[in-house]
């Protein structure tokens, strides 16, 4: 008889922890049990860590019991690390220590000035809602997720989100006016950009907050050229502690441009105050097809140069699978066919306030098409969409399409393990066609699909897991 499979214990030093934060006046939840374990123990990633204990904080004061306990020389060896929605792909949102979810109890939006154009939220706040609630005043928080359904402002900070639209709105960061973080030891700070005087005066202070900013301080003078020459140009940079902008564009200290991207291992945020942009009034998107992805990868970043609001990219493996749902229909007037198979498509935004400046950009970019057409058969078609009704059907259409990678026929299924594969974008489609030929020489099927103006794709090779030997290539890919 084989002997009864039991769930790891959580082990002393957790359990010690967890009756001290209660005894503390912890107001949140505190899940030790197996069952809640296990379920944050995988997020939009292919792994699985099973967290030692899960916190749910009610508010900031439960993150100051956290973290002044965390301080405590009996629980140093203890991890803590905070999760947002779990959309990461990457694993980010995954532990092995105790998970702080900030999505449960701290998601209220607590403030928006349509005047000042802010909005201040909590940290479990999902960006959807903010947008929901920002639209009766005309505004929009900019980057733009294919998981914005469920992803929290807490993890776009975190992870110095952007996607659909970066080349025009930036990243996070750009948009993060100031953080309210509680550090290691309990301490609340308020970050926001300073000039050298205020600088100067934080350097001073003998506290925490002295020392991070004597450190940052130190790590550009002594280290700024090192940084400037080594950090690649990108405009994604989502692993790792941006060094190359201690500074801003204004030439401010921005201790906030450090946090964004650092996935909560410098602190947790509690809340933010967003910088939000007026609602576009006219949008229009340019169906652009191909005979060949490779083709559509290298024209994609010639189209650069008419400046749109975004160029999206799309392989046939994406494309047929939304072709195949029943919502296609409601799409298929705007993808053209010269009769061959399409084999890519890039989908060409272009934003403004004024429809009349619009049209005539839709028209120079629409010759433009033809004039390369006809000289050097750049592509094969393109149709114009306007109006966000039409626009935001295929956008729609684009997300889905990613979703229903999963629903592949087979026990191959496309794994998400290569993501936001990022290069600076005039060598996007020599870096693609290097990775398309290593995974056709072995043998796999793939999606491909992402943010082409910004050098970032998203390569998702078709494994059947269960099969130990086809579950070895994740590494050597």
């Amino acid at each position: 008889m084989l002997p009864a499979l039991l769930p790891p214990a959580l082990d002393a030093l957790t359990e010690k922890f967890l009756r001290t934060l209660a005894a503390l006046g912890f107001k949140g939840d505190i899940h030790g049990d197996y069952a809640s374990r296990s379920v944050l123990a995988t997020d939009n990633s292919i792994y699985q860590v099973v967290p030692q204990a899960v916190l749910y904080p009610k508010d900031q004061g439960d993150l100051v019991y956290i973290l002044e306990l965390a301080a405590n020389a009996t629980f140093k060896e203890l991890v803590i690390a905070p999760r947002g929605g779990g959309t990461g792909t990457n694993g980010q949102s995954l532990t092995p220590g105790i998970l702080v979810d900030l999505s449960k109890h701290m998601n209220q939006i607590i403030a928006i000035d349509p005047v000042a154009r802010t909005a201040r939220v909590q940290a479990g706040v999902v960006k959807d809602q903010l947008n929901a609630a920002l639209k009766p005043h005309g505004l929009f928080f900019a980057p733009e997720l294919s998981t914005s359904n469920r992803a929290t402002l807490g993890g776009m900070i975190n992870t110095d989100a952007s996607g659909q639209g970066s080349v025009l709105y930036g990243k996070t960061r750009d948009h993060v006016i100031s953080l309210t973080s509680v550090l290691l030891g309990g301490q609340v700070w308020q970050s926001q950009a300073v000039n050298d005087d205020e600088l100067a005066e934080l350097c001073a202070r003998s506290d925490k907050i002295g020392q991070i900013h004597q450190l940052l301080t130190a790590i550009e003078t002594e280290h700024g050229a090192l940084i400037k020459a080594k950090f690649p140009p990108l405009n994604r940079c989502l692993t790792g502690y941006d060094l190359a902008h201690i500074r801003d564009e204004a030439g401010r200290f921005n201790l906030n441009n450090i946090l964004c991207g650092s996935e909560g291992t410098l602190g947790l945020i509690s809340e933010a105050t967003l910088n939000c942009l007026p609602i576009p009034k006219h949008t229009a998107l340019v169906v652009v097809t191909y005979p060949d992805f490779n083709a559509a990868l290298r024209h994609a970043n010639a189209l650069m140069s008419a400046s749109p609001a975004s160029i999206e990219t799309v392989d046939s493996t994406v494309l047929n699978l939304a072709m195949q749902d029943n919502a296609w229909q409601e799409v298929a007037e705007f993808f053209p066919s010269s009769g061959a198979p399409v084999q890519g498509i890039n989908l060409v935004e272009f934003i403004g306030d004024e429809q009349d400046v619009l049209e005539a950009t839709l028209a120079a970019f629409a010759q433009r098409l033809d004039e390369e057409q006809r000289e050097r058969n750049a592509c094969s078609g393109y149709s114009l969409v306007r109006g966000a009704g039409s626009v935001n059907k295929i956008w729609g259409m684009r997300k889905k399409a990613v979703g229903l990678l999963g629903n592949a026929a087979g026990e191959a299924r496309p794994v998400p393990f290569v993501e936001d594969t990022a290069v600076p974008p005039e060598h996007l489609a020599d870096y693609i066609a290097e990775f398309r030929a290593l995974l056709d020489a072995r043998g796999l099927r793939y999606g491909m699909f992402g943010h082409v103006d910004a050098g970032v794709l998203h390569v998702r090779p078709a494994l059947d897991l269960k099969d130990p030997q086809q579950a070895q290539q994740i590494r050597a890919i």
